[in-house]
């Protein structure tokens, strides 16, 4: 499994782009685990025959009370009575597993076939690999951001970005229906987040650690797209102004009570156990001060944590919702056992009292 190893490590690399950062007062205010979801989806995955492990961890929320949850990476195949997995277990870039409305998860979607998965959404002979930005519902279909990456060698950091590209689902069925590329760069990862607000869906993404923002009309996802340059819109991307340093590639940027709240994984230097979060009052920002949320007990020396990302429809009163990832750089572990290549799930409190001094 020489190469599924360089798959998972290389992901998880790309999904924690440096952030910067210039020391961290206190503690943070305690989370606590939310039990519910992480025993769902360990139980889940522990069954075996359909997911058994990924990252990215977006979910979508559909129209019928279904959520579509999309991942990257993801382990499929069967999980053994201890919790190992077979070393031949396939491995598939990208998976959506459907959520029914009473909260049981049901089937996870790939292609290929059961003996020989391949990822949902591809196009077949291109030598690229398309991993999971986010998604939103718009009428009668999901639409989903991909990143396209493709091999440039034998190692675990021989990819290159190859641009972004967009996938229908049809609704009710979520059969993919359409992989539209986007006339956009390669350098930038578009659709971290897609957030509907004031009747534009803002698109943003990231670019070696920088926050960059799109926009268009709600519904308009196929373009044109509108960039923003730091005191207004434009159609050229190369206008596009760089907004906040130190993002990951996977983040989330949730309107709560008025404000946006955009949370991501800090890896200064390299990677690091702290999820931080920006707020501003407005989607182009500008964003403030980080606070500090959480410290992830899984880290290590060999293990890491990345792809911090808000579910607002899962959270309460008080309270944000938020996973993250969790990845061996040995890949032997991730065999040995399951349970580490999955999402954690925590409650955080919001608005949080410490904050990131400078």
């Amino acid at each position: 499994m020489r190469r599924a190893s360089r798959i998972l490590v290389a992901a998880a690399l790309l999904f924690s782009a440096v952030v910067a950062s210039s020391g961290i007062a206190s503690a943070p205010p305690p989370v606590a685990p939310a039990a519910g979801l992480n025993e769902l989806w360990n139980g889940y995955g522990d069954q075996g025959g359909h997911w058994t492990g990924g990252d990215r961890t977006v979910s979508v929320p559909l129209p019928d009370g279904r959520t579509a949850w999309l991942f990257s990476d993801t382990f499929l195949g069967t999980v053994n009575p201890d919790h190992s997995r077979p070393s031949d277990s396939p491995i598939a870039r990208n998976t959506l597993v459907v959520q029914r409305p009473d909260g049981t998860l049901g089937e996870t979607l790939h292609g290929g076939t059961a003996d020989e998965p391949e990822a949902l959404i591809g196009l077949a002979g291109s030598g690229e690999h398309y991993w999971v930005g986010d998604g939103v519902v718009q009428g009668d279909v999901l639409r989903v951001l991909y990143n396209r990456y493709r091999t440039t060698g034998p190692g675990g950091l021989d990819f290159r970005s190859s641009g972004t590209s967009l996938a229908t689902f049809r609704l009710p069925e979520l059969t993919p229906s359409e992989l539209l590329v986007i006339p956009v760069s390669d350098k930038v990862a578009w659709g971290s987040e897609l957030l509907e607000d004031g009747g534009h869906t803002y698109i943003y993404g990231a670019e070696q650690g920088h926050l960059r923002l799109a926009r268009v009309p709600v519904g308009g996802l196929r373009g044109p797209w509108q960039f923003w340059t730091g005191a207004g819109w434009s159609s050229h991307e190369e206008d596009s102004a760089r907004m906040l340093a130190g993002v990951g590639t996977a983040f989330s940027v949730t309107r709560v009570d008025g404000e946006y709240v955009l949370i991501t994984m800090d890896t200064s230097p390299g990677f690091s156990p702290v999820m931080l979060a920006y707020t501003a009052a407005s989607p182009t920002g500008p964003f403030g001060d980080p606070v500090v949320l959480h410290r992830a007990p899984e880290a290590s020396d060999r293990r890491i944590v990345y792809d911090a990302t808000a579910h607002p429809q899962l959270s309460r009163a008080g309270k944000l919702t938020v996973s993250y990832n969790v990845n061996s750089l040995d890949h032997a572990d991730n065999i040995a056992d399951a349970r580490i290549y999955r999402p954690r799930f925590v409650e955080v409190a919001w608005p949080p009292a410490l904050r990131f001094i400078e």
